[in-house]
């Protein structure tokens, strides 16, 4: 590890700025969240937890860079405000925050291993430390390297916060609701797009316009865009095609409000729409419909997925109904959109659903020579479900 310029050396001291605008919600909220976890730390007998997932940093903190793609991490300790180890151009946007108690900057001619460890015997010489090793940005390597070098101190601390997540308050459902008309005005606005000759990049262009222009952050994942035969495959993107007649058109968008996300497709035929293409947009629909008839407080994850499931059987299309009925939405990060790591709807799932719970019904379907998706962001209530993307469900037809 190099030594520090007298510059460096000047930024680790520099004064902090708050900016508390920068927090989506009021600074209590975040408190009460880090004494839930510091409950968990000591229940685990642990001296500290880090942390390396932005969505966790963002719902403990409020704490987001678009900076996560290099290391950092998040020191919980057991009683006092978490502490970032970041790169030190991340450091700024930590400090602007009151919820974090410090920054440590790491330079980029420094080893993060080595600035993480150094940090961890200096302040938690002793104890057990709490780590998610289930996180997508803990890599192997660095992993390696840390158990090396501080032995067995290590516990696992997997799924604590993630548990906290799935049950939306009062304050997230506003933001999901204002996310859902965002996308709802960016699936608008590129349905009224398309047309013969048209590319598929025009489309793509004006959901991500329609949606911003409403309110979107940057979301967490491409929406897809796609038409004509390759719309069969699915996760193909917008690639400058040009639309003809007799084309399908798969739009899946999100919008996205202090980093919370809604999610919806819609799909259209350019010209009149073939018997199997009615056949299945209308499979889609009764797959989404059933779930927002199903969906409630007490029923278990697998009951939902199963009730839609024999739908689509009944009506002979089950092979190409392969993906789970819906997943777990809420906060999300480039690359993902989705909760669905942590919770979904799918077959023989036991959790049981509690009102709050939020989730993206995606019922899709990709068949020989086109594919579709009709779907919805939807919330568990006391009692139902509520449909946050209201917006028509019927396959368009476009005049060609």
């Amino acid at each position: 590890m190099r030594d520090l310029t007298a510059s460096q050396r000047k930024i680790i001291g520099s004064e902090r700025h708050i900016w508390p605008n920068e927090l989506a919600f009021a600074e209590a909220i975040y408190a009460e969240r880090l004494e839930l976890i510091q409950q968990d730390i000591l229940a685990r007998g642990l001296s500290v937890v880090i942390l390396f997932d932005p969505e966790n940093m963002y719902w403990l903190t409020g704490y987001q860079t678009i900076g996560y793609f290099t290391f950092q991490a998040m020191c919980i300790p057991a009683s006092g405000k978490p502490v970032i180890v970041t790169r030190v151009v991340n450091r700024d946007m930590a400090l602007a925050l009151p919820t974090i108690g410090n920054a440590i900057s790491v330079f980029d001619t420094q080893d993060h291993v080595d600035i993480l460890e150094a940090y961890l015997k200096d302040t938690v010489p002793t104890g057990q430390i709490g780590i998610d090793t289930t996180s997508r940005y803990l890599n192997i390597c660095d992993y390696t390297r840390l158990v090396d070098r501080l032995g067995g101190r290590f516990k696992p601390f997997i799924n604590v916060i993630e548990a906290h997540r799935m049950v939306k308050t009062s304050f997230e459902l506003d933001r999901m609701r204002a996310a859902a008309s965002a996308v709802k005005a960016g699936i608008d606005a590129a349905l009224k797009m398309i047309a013969i000759g048209k590319t598929d990049n025009d489309l793509a262009a004006a959901l991500y316009q329609g949606s911003i222009a409403a309110g979107s952050e940057y979301i967490g994942h491409p929406p897809m865009v796609v038409t004509g035969p390759r719309s069969e495959l699915c996760f193909a993107l917008w690639k400058r095609n040009t639309i003809e007649k007799g084309d399908v058109v798969l739009l899946e968008g999100a919008g996205c409000v202090d980093r919370y996300h809604a999610m919806m497709s819609r799909s259209a035929v350019v010209g009149k729409a073939t018997d199997e293409h009615k056949a299945t947009a209308d499979a889609l629909v009764e797959i989404l419909e059933t779930a927002v008839d199903t969906i409630k407080p007490g029923v278990t994850a697998g009951e939902v997925d199963f009730a839609c499931r024999q739908k689509v059987e009944k009506r002979g299309l089950g092979q190409y109904f392969k993906s789970r009925t819906a997943y777990g939405i809420g906060i999300g990060f480039p690359p993902n959109w989705a909760e669905g790591h942590i919770y979904s709807l799918r077959p023989n799932d036991p959790m049981v659903l509690q009102p709050n719970m939020t989730f993206h019904v995606i019922p899709t379907m990709f068949r020989t020579g086109f594919g579709m998706a009709i779907s919805d962001s939807v919330r568990v209530t006391e009692d139902g479900c509520e449909v946050l993307t209201n917006y028509p469900r019927d396959l368009m037809e476009i005049d060609a």
